[in-house]
Order: C-alpha cells, then structure tokens, then sequence
C-alpha cells in the first residue's frame, strides 16, 4: 500500500483539501503533523493511500490550498 503525505498548515485548510480531493475521486485522510515529519513545525497534513501525490498536489494547487510540503509517508 503506497502511503504518501502532503503538509497544509492550518486543519481548516487540511479539511477543505480533504474533501476536494474526495470530489475528485482521491481518498484522503487528515492528521495531525509533528515536528519529526515536518521541517516547518507541527500541523496538519493530509494522507494519501494508493493515489498520485502528484496529481492531488495539482488539483489542491488549483483549487488555491497552500501546500507546505510533500514527502512519502511510507
């Protein structure tokens, strides 16, 4: 199972892209970041499992939600 994670600062924002992504067919799961995982501090990120990191950073990027980072969550 391929586990991939985009970080969204704010959990309003991770929730908003949660259910965008869900629009477009991804499930996507919302979780609390840490400072171990994330570079910029803890927060919010957004699980991806079996689906393109890719393509939901592009359709989150379209849909105006700021992506602080991206890493596989494997």
């Amino acid at each position: 199972m391929k586990k991939e994670l985009i970080f969204i600062g704010s959990v309003n924002k991770a929730m908003r892209a949660r259910d965008i992504l869900k629009d477009y067919g991804i499930t996507a799961y919302v979780e609390r970041g840490s400072n171990s995982l994330n570079s910029r501090g803890c927060g919010f990120s957004i699980l991806i499992i079996d689906s393109s990191r890719t393509r939901a950073e592009e359709i989150l990027k379209e849909n105006g939600i700021q992506i602080s980072s991206a890493e596989d969550g494997n």
